[in-house]
C-alpha cells in the first residue's frame, strides 16, 4: 500500500476551535432545502396537552429529545430499505409502501435537525445548549450514513427519484463551470 491509499483509508480530522463548534454542528443539522423553523418542528412533535412539560425542560433537554426523534426516524428508515429486495425485476405495491415510508421516516430526520439548526441560528440554543446536548443524545452518522446507503441502493434497483442528503450542496456545476442554480425539486 502506498502513502497515498494509507491515507484514503484513514480519517482526517480538522480540529474545531470551541467558539466555533455551536455553529459547525448547526451547519451540520441544517438542510439547505428547507427552511423549518424551531416553531414549526415543535408545533409539529409536541402535542398540545404536552406543551407545559415540553416548555419546563430545559434547551439541552429539549434538544436531546428532538435528536432522539431524529434518530429515531432514521433507525426506521433504514429498516424499511432494508426490508425491500434488491433482486426483483420491477416495484410491487409492498415495495412502493416501505419506499414511500422510509422517504417519510427521512424527511421527518432532516427536517427536525433542520429545526434544530433554526433554533440555533434564531438564538433559540446557545453555542453550550446545542454542544451539550449532541454530547449528552449524540448524531448518528453511522445511521444517516447507512439510510443514504440502502436508499442509493433502493433507487439504483429500483429506478426511484431522490435527492442525495445535503441537496444543492452537491449540485453538478454549469457548464461554464459555476456552481448550479437552486433547484428545489
Amino acid at each position: 500500500m502506498t502513502d497515498g491509499n494509507a491515507l484514503a483509508d484513514e480519517s482526517v480530522g480538522v480540529t474545531v476551535p470551541d467558539e466555533h463548534v455551536g455553529a459547525f454542528v448547526a451547519e451540520a443539522f441544517e438542510d439547505p432545502e428547507r427552511s423549518t423553523t424551531w416553531e414549526e418542528v415543535v408545533d409539529e412533535v409536541v402535542a398540545d396537552d404536552a406543551r407545559g412539560a415540553w416548555d419546563a425542560l430545559s434547551p439541552i433537554e429539549q434538544v436531546t429529545e428532538l435528536l432522539a426523534m431524529a434518530d429515531g426516524f432514521d433507525e426506521r428508515a433504514v429498516d424499511r430499505l432494508a426490508a425491500i429486495p434488491l433482486d426483483l425485476a420491477a416495484p410491487t405495491d409492498r415495495v412502493d409502501e416501505l419506499f414511500a415510508e422510509a422517504e417519510r421516516c427521512r424527511r421527518n430526520a432532516d427536517r427536525i435537525r433542520d429545526g434544530i439548526a433554526a433554533g440555533y441560528a434564531d438564538g433559540r440554543l446557545d453555542d453550550a445548549a446545542l454542544v451539550d446536548a449532541v454530547e449528552v443524545y449524540g448524531f448518528e452518522t453511522d445511521t444517516v450514513a447507512e439510510r443514504e446507503r440502502l436508499l442509493e441502493s433502493v433507487t439504483d434497483a429500483y429506478g426511484y427519484d431522490f435527492r442525495p442528503y445535503g441537496g444543492t450542496l452537491m449540485q453538478e456545476p454549469d457548464d461554464d463551470g459555476a456552481d448550479g442554480g437552486v433547484d428545489p425539486w
